[in-house]
């Protein structure tokens, strides 16, 4: 049950500004190499987690940036490469790393907790998990097909401009193919089976997230038609289609679908193709 004091029974715009000030307040204190210099640029993403006794002061746990795919003809058939270095992906392999660290460590974690005789590790009550992105994920389409295209009555009908709301879709990709599913693909994945993956299951209960934080809204949008509306539409349509198929212990989880358009920084022409991930309580960053 979820308190009164919650991220999600605050004003969304407040929980925003703490969600996104702590991600780049946690980046700036990066070393500069592997950022972007000039008017590059790149994306950034982040997990955090917030307490029941100050909600509106989230820890930064895990962060990323990254742009990169690999098309289907540079993967590694020995599985040593990165097939996807886009900044969600990478914060979330950053967090696992976290995850084994807490669980093993000889002093007890601050946001994880032992549940019970099967010896499984979950989130502590009143803990929540958090993930930021400094715009919106790959794979969703911010604002409806041109009239042109579909007629104005199929719209209310579609989902995403898509009227399958099953449909995935691979990364692009400049020439080469890429065989990675979108971004918003796979975060739908994790509202789903959770953020921990097959391996961490075992000894970890699924780990959702509570609140999706966007820190800039495309342009271009037509009027009256609000990108914020659409992107919640496009996650619950997905996950009310899967309501009551899938086992125990998962629970696709509704998650609050936040924008926050001022605090990103603004995006420039050149992006960089360089990554890099950082952990809490491991300082170092890694390039990659």
């Amino acid at each position: 049950m979820l308190r009164s004091s919650s991220p999600q029974t605050l004003d969304g715009v407040l929980w925003a500004e703490a969600a996104s000030s702590a991600a780049l307040r946690q980046y700036c204190a990066l070393p500069k190499k592997g950022k972007p210099q000039g008017r590059e640029s790149t994306v950034l993403a982040a997990f955090l987690i917030s307490s029941p006794e100050n909600p509106l002061n989230p820890t930064v746990l895990s962060l990323a940036t990254g742009t990169k795919c690999l098309g289907a003809a540079r993967l590694g058939p020995r599985g040593d490469l990165v097939h996807d270095a886009h900044a969600e992906v990478i914060a979330r392999r950053a967090l696992l790393r976290l995850v084994y660290a807490e669980i093993s460590a000889e002093n007890p974690s601050s946001w994880l907790v032992a549940s019970g005789a099967d010896g499984r590790w979950r989130l502590k009550d009143g803990h929540q998990l958090h993930l930021y992105i400094t715009q919106l994920p790959c794979g969703v389409m911010p604002v409806p097909p041109s009239p042109l295209e579909v007629r104005r009555e199929q719209l209310d009908t579609m989902v995403n401009g898509y009227s399958d709301v099953g449909f995935v879709q691979r990364k692009p990709g400049r020439g080469d193919t890429t065989l990675s599913v979108s971004c918003f693909d796979k975060i739908t994945r994790w509202c789903v089976v959770g953020i921990q993956g097959a391996l961490l299951s075992h000894i970890l209960e699924p780990l959702y997230l509570s609140t999706i934080t966007i820190g800039q809204s495309p342009d271009a949008a037509p009027e009256g038609f609000c990108i914020e509306d659409n992107v919640v539409k496009v996650l619950g349509a997905r996950l009310s289609c899967l309501s009551g198929k899938v086992p125990d212990p998962l629970k696709p989880s509704k998650v609050g679908y936040l924008v926050f358009v001022s605090s990103s920084p603004a995006v420039t022409q050149y992006i960089i193709h360089e990554s890099c991930s950082w952990t809490f309580s491991i300082p170092a960053a890694t390039i990659f």
